[in-house]
């Protein structure tokens, strides 16, 4: 159907793509009533204020252009602008360029190199794509580098399980930025300015990115909830769905707070989550949870940049994000940050055992001293987990969904991973309009 001006619609979700797809339909016309678990917006992007220090889940890094400051344009001047200086405890432990810097390969000792280069080459010609993370990582950097530069490490610490055991899609959509550099041609243009200049290779200049207000990510989403509420859309926050069903032309929703019913629905909630709701049993997709550890410490190391990545062969922790160098404040003594590290499936949120683990590792690497564990969180549905055979399953399960007259969209609803927002956002605006939703003037400029 059309959703046009007088169309009842459902969105479900109040995170960036349950936004933008409620900003898009009310300027449609429709009448718009969102459905959020959560007491505030914004999904998993969402600040935490504790003692002098604020920290953060979810992504708080936007390009100038970034779609997000379309629908809250209000925000854009209130969002500093940073370097962003990403970095990788390699698997020696010492601290290189993220995701690689080709001139630690020129650093091994000739033989190692020779022997590296001839797998690379052996490998591309040789090895055959079966569907995996594992055949298609080996055939685009060999088994010898996979092994060091620490994505082998990485790739099974994200998952908690080899790579043999991932779908290759995970390669194409998680790990883009990887999958371009190890194009053959990008490989021998990076390899060739190794060796022409001294300069590290990642080291080139890049324009500085927008980051979230200082105090939070409310500057941000809480104006666009107050326009959307002016305008119509009706936000019915620490509501959970139950249930989702159609009748003939309608859908009814059942909530914790009642049951609504509307001419269409948009889900931008976990694919899993809805699948439940409508069938009443799992679809056998599975997202996997994150761990969120807050921590100060009187001091870490100058090298790790203000975001580090842990290519490691230990510790659980993949990523952590120094805001005390995003945020600086000479008031505050100590650096902050916070740390993530994904669940198991089926795992246990266990805060004082990933930091008692990722305490132990820093302080081995030398890289913090006095670490203090300030808070913590338990993010649910963070990262689509991508088994094997699952970019044949989802089509399917989405297919039988949209059957219904459901329309999916953003991350979570298609069960897709999109690392911006502007990505989300341009994923909403592209199934709006494939349901036939006019588009708005603001909605096409984005």
């Amino acid at each position: 159907m059309a959703l046009s001006a007088g169309t009842r619609v459902i969105v479900l979700g109040a995170g960036i793509a349950g936004l933008a797809a409620a900003d898009q339909l009310s300027r449609a016309g429709c009448e718009v009533k969102v459905i959020e678990k959560r007491s505030v917006c914004g999904g998993t992007h969402r600040a935490h204020h504790i003692h002098p220090y604020t920290f953060d889940v979810g992504a708080i890094f936007y390009e100038d252009d970034a779609r997000i400051f379309d629908l809250a344009p209000e925000a854009k001047s209130l969002c500093p602008t940073i370097l962003r200086r990403q970095r990788r405890v390699a698997p020696d432990g010492s601290v290189q360029h993220y995701p690689l810097e080709p001139r630690e390969f020129l650093r091994q000792p000739p033989t190692v190199l020779a022997k590296s280069v001839v797998n690379l080459l052996w490998s591309r010609a040789a090895v055959k794509r079966d569907g995996t993370l594992q055949a298609i990582t080996t055939k685009r950097l060999g088994s010898s580098f996979f092994k060091s530069t620490g994505l082998s490490a990485y790739i099974s610490r994200f998952h908690h399980v080899p790579p043999e055991e991932i779908d290759e899609s995970f390669f194409f959509y998680r790990m883009k930025h990887i999958e371009r550099v190890t194009r053959m041609d990008v490989l021998a243009r990076l390899a060739l300015r190794s060796f022409l200049s001294s300069a590290p290779v990642g080291e080139k200049v890049r324009r500085p990115l927008h980051v979230r207000p200082r105090e939070g990510f409310g500057p941000i989403f809480d104006p666009v909830v107050q326009r959307l509420k002016r305008a119509g859309v009706e936000f019915s926050f620490d509501d959970e769905l139950l249930s989702l069903q159609r009748y003939g032309p309608y859908f009814l929703a059942q909530s914790s707070s009642g049951t609504t019913k509307a001419d269409a629905v948009v889900s931008t909630i976990p694919l899993d989550t809805l699948h439940r709701a409508v069938f009443g049993e799992a679809s056998t997709l599975v997202s996997l949870d994150m761990t969120t550890l807050f921590i100060s410490a009187s001091g870490l190391d100058p090298r790790v940049g203000n975001v580090l990545f842990n290519f490691h062969p230990y510790g659980r922790w993949k990523r952590a994000t120094i805001y005390s160098r995003i945020y600086p404040d000479p008031a505050i003594s100590r650096e902050y940050l916070a740390v993530e590290a994904t669940i198991p499936p089926s795992g246990e949120h266990d805060p004082e055992g990933t930091f008692n683990d990722f305490r132990t590792h820093i302080a081995a690497l030398g890289l913090g001293e006095n670490l203090i564990l300030e808070g913590h969180e338990r993010v649910e549905s963070c990262y689509p987990l991508y088994s094997p055979g699952v970019a044949a399953t989802v089509p399917q399960i989405i297919r039988r969904l949209t059957d219904t007259g459901l329309i999916l969209a953003g991350r979570q609803g298609r069960f897709e991973y999109l690392p911006t927002s502007s990505g989300v956002i341009r994923r909403v605006v592209e199934e709006l309009n494939a349901a036939e939703t006019p588009t708005s003037p603001a909605a096409a400029a984005a």
